[in-house]
């Protein structure tokens, strides 16, 4: 560029409040830039902990599942580990209460029968730890078990355990059941 240039001269003249302008724009955010900021923050943070909630609700359903598996396989290998009458075709231990017996809340025996949480006669909720007692958790899980001879020899039996837990949240009974069949020898 010459100094006698008359392109020039413009361009110094106008580079100087041009460039104060776009300096201004750059330079900060507005009000309204703040505020869709922010909203849009508020936002992905209330769908985030309702997310989270979520989750832990899930969490919350997948311990109580896996406790029940664990407490119906329990009580499936404490049913299969039994000796078996030859008469009956069932464990001499196990006693099928279909009487009163249980009707009072006592279960006569440790292997009795136990009535199904929904039945007026409620049986006794363990804990996670298969213990009727708080040190290790809330018992909130009810075990059923039933066995039924397949056929009149007696030779087959089927086995089925339940465990099952109230679900508050939706007023509901949640849980699992195993099943086996056992060949008298």
């Amino acid at each position: 560029m010459s100094a006698g240039d008359p392109l020039s001269a413009d361009r110094v003249s106008k580079s100087g409040p041009v460039n104060l302008q776009r300096r201004r724009s750059v330079g900060g955010f507005t009000l309204i830039e703040v505020l869709i900021a922010s909203a849009l923050l508020g936002f992905s943070l209330l769908v985030m902990f309702g997310f989270h909630s979520q989750a832990v609700r899930s969490n919350m359903h997948a311990r109580k599942m896996t406790d029940c598996t664990y407490l119906s396989q329990l009580q499936m290998e404490r049913l299969l580990m039994l000796h078996w009458d030859e008469t009956t075709g069932r464990p001499s231990d196990l006693v099928d209460n279909d009487s009163d017996s249980t009707a009072s809340g006592s279960n006569t025996t440790e292997w009795a029968w136990l009535e199904h949480p929904d039945n007026s006669i409620e049986p006794d909720p363990v804990n996670s730890a298969n213990d009727e007692d708080d040190t290790l958790g809330e018992p909130v899980y009810y075990v059923t078990w039933d066995v039924e001879d397949m056929d009149a020899n007696a030779t087959w039996t089927r086995l089925k355990v339940r465990c099952q837990y109230r679900d508050e949240a939706f007023g509901r009974w949640l849980g699992t059941t195993v099943s086996s069949y056992r060949f008298r020898d």
